[in-house]
């Protein structure tokens, strides 16, 4: 096979997977938000909060890193989910500046 054919036959499996690749990040990274969210209101007044609670920002958060990290921060969160590096919380205090402000969170 030439390596004009093979570039192409990678470029389309690495399109196809991509959404994948990005839903895994999603369900796991959602996963984890949603805990430390449940633990962070602890002691708020009122009734106790779960994960389904978070259910709406964890997926925007989840959804906006998705967006703007690059596929070397995506690969590094995809490897560890309970990573915390340094350019993900820059990113996870943007997300969370744009999914509170977002009409769906009206919870």
């Amino acid at each position: 096979m030439p390596i004009c054919h093979k570039s192409i036959s990678l470029a389309f499996l690495f399109v196809i997977g991509a959404p994948s690749f990005a839903q895994t990040i999603s369900k796991d990274y959602q996963k984890n938000c949603a805990i430390e969210q449940v633990a962070e209101h602890k002691g708020v007044k009122g009734k106790a909060l779960t994960e389904e609670d978070f259910t709406a920002y964890c997926s925007c958060q989840a959804e906006f890193i998705s967006k703007n990290a690059s596929n070397r921060q995506v690969n590094e969160l995809v490897m560890n989910p309970k990573a915390k590096p340094e350019w993900l919380k820059v990113i996870e205090l943007k997300a969370m500046k744009a999914c509170i402000t977002d009409p769906k969170m009206n919870t």
